[in-house]
């Protein structure tokens, strides 16, 4: 299975100024076969030249020039030859790339590939051979430039740099699982991104199960085969962040770049904006870093989670479809939701763990009864929390209502009633969420206190009881079904709701 190791690294000014300019080396070549590609694109178009359509797009004709741009530029050949190759390589998918969207009709949201500024983006140095260019002792890293005059003989060497991994390697890692390596910067920090293989598990057999309902006011809110309820809250700090990325966004942005023209020693000019624009560009860069790393620790940390607790996890298909009314409330449903990056997560950490994902079908499951398949005629209106099925005269918050588990357990589990039946003896007592002051205590959505919620942000609603003959559900703020057919209950989607706040709206 393929994965990727991403560490980081602890370099020195000397070193990080020497990966810098392998990477602007890099950036450079890549803008100059960019630059022969749109020559060789224009000659094509006007006389339909055979040899001009070998060299752009065939998978390795721009990098085939690489070798006479060499020796036409020597300053190339401080560079590796592994990170020349994959520079025109990566060109000439781009271009390739386009191409293909062209023939599919999709050209408009693929386009012919655009200059790339080293400053706005670092060129990673990529060397896709196994311990071809690099090695690892322990914790530290050798890489292997171009050559290099040496002063003392006269003759061409081998340069190399060294930095070391701040971290220990973890347990599973094997020197024979690598099959490249990538130099990344983020910020002024440097990374290591290792490119491994590791052994897929074998697929375990299935035991508890967990089905989960995915929103907006949280991230999900799931039903076990144990009889455990379980909210999943959206990441706090994801909001304080995004509240100061855009307040220094708007500096920045305000803020006049005031640019003048600077000679470089090579005689070159070039433009550098004030010293405030700069200074508040990078602020902004390493929010978006932190913001990125914390999203994806997050979303990490509940999927393992899950999978610690549950031998299959399955998610509802609701994708976001630019609904909302007002530009913050669009930006929050569809730019910064984590619905889809925590399927991927799901489904990433199954694969590994040799576990079970899997997405079950929501359409109209809030509005149809789990028990008796009555459906709603038209409909449930979003502002309606409860609602009641008039054949078994059974009453239901929408957080509930959805296909029972005995009827997906055989699509999923298999033919065997083991789970069905586990499922069926369980009892289940109401337990307080910690948003609850007390028992009696209901709040409208959206109200109630602003406290940071606690950092264990994936809360049981419900626990076993251990008598089974009691069979009350709480859904975070004291509603019940006096039935015990809702034990067989999975959630249904609640788009836009927030589970817990079950309550219609006007009610107090």
């Amino acid at each position: 299975m393929p994965s990727v190791l991403k560490m980081l690294l602890e370099v020195d000014e000397h070193t990080a100024a020497i990966l810098d300019g392998q990477s602007r080396i890099a950036n450079w070549l890549y803008n100059r076969l960019l630059e022969e590609a749109n020559e060789l694109r224009r000659r094509f178009r006007q006389t339909q030249d055979p040899e001009a359509a070998k060299v752009l797009y065939t998978e390795r004709g721009l990098r085939d020039r690489v070798p006479a741009l060499k020796q036409e530029y020597p300053f190339l050949r401080t560079v590796y030859s592994s990170v020349l190759k994959n520079a025109a390589l990566r060109l000439s998918g781009a271009i390739r790339k386009y191409q293909k969207a062209r023939r599919e009709k999709g050209a408009s949201s693929v386009g012919w590939p655009k200059f790339r500024s080293w400053k706005r983006e670092w060129f990673s140095l990529q060397y896709d051979e196994p311990w071809k260019g690099y090695r690892l002792e322990g914790r530290k890293l050798e890489v292997s430039l171009g050559k290099v005059l040496d002063e003392g003989t006269g003759k061409e060497k081998q340069a190399q740099v060294t930095a070391r991994l701040a971290e220990p390697l973890p347990d599973w890692f094997e020197a024979g699982m690598v099959r490249q390596l990538r130099i990344v910067k983020e910020g002024k920090l440097f990374y290591a991104v290792f490119t491994v293989r590791r052994p897929v598990p074998a697929r375990r057999s299935v035991g508890r199960v967990i089905a989960i309902d995915p929103n907006h006011k949280n991230l999900g809110y799931g039903v076990g085969t144990d009889g455990v309820a379980t909210e999943i809250q959206n990441p706090w700090f994801l909001k304080i962040l995004d509240r100061r990325i855009d307040e220094v966004k708007s500096l920045r942005d305000r803020c006049k770049r005031k640019s003048v023209r600077v000679v470089r020693e090579d005689g070159t000019e070039a433009w550098l904006p004030s010293r405030r624009w700069r200074k508040l560009n990078e602020r902004l860069d390493e929010l978006w870093r932190v913001r990125r790393e914390q999203t994806k620790a997050y979303l990490r940390t509940v999927a393992n989670r899950l999978y610690r607790e549950y031998d299959g996890v399955f998610v509802g298909d609701y994708t976001p479809q630019g609904g909302g009314i007002s530009r913050g409330m669009r930006r929050a449903m569809n730019n910064q939701s984590l619905i889809g990056r925590f399927k991927e997560t799901l489904a990433w950490v199954a694969a590994r763990s040799g576990k079970v994902y899997g997405e079950w079908d929501e359409d109209g499951s809030t509005r149809t009864c789990h028990v008796c398949d009555y459906e709603v005629p038209g409909g449930i209106p979003p502002e309606i929390r409860e609602w009641t099925c008039p054949h078994p005269g059974r009453e239901f918050v929408d957080q509930w209502t959805g296909t029972s588990a005995e009827k997906l357990g055989g699509a999923w589990l298999g033919p065997s009633g083991r789970q069905n039946s586990r499922y069926d003896q369980a009892g289940l007592a109401v337990r307080r969420s910690r948003r609850q002051r007390d028992a009696g205590d209901r709040r409208r959505a959206g109200g109630g206190s602003r406290r940071r919620p606690p950092r264990n942000q994936m809360r049981d609603m419900t626990v076993p009881n251990p008598n089974p003959a009691q069979s009350e559900i709480c859904v975070g703020l004291g509603e019940r079904c006096h039935d015990p057919g809702v034990l067989r209950a999975l959630p249904a989607p609640n788009r836009g709701a927030a589970s817990g706040f079950m309550e219609e709206k006007g009610k107090k």
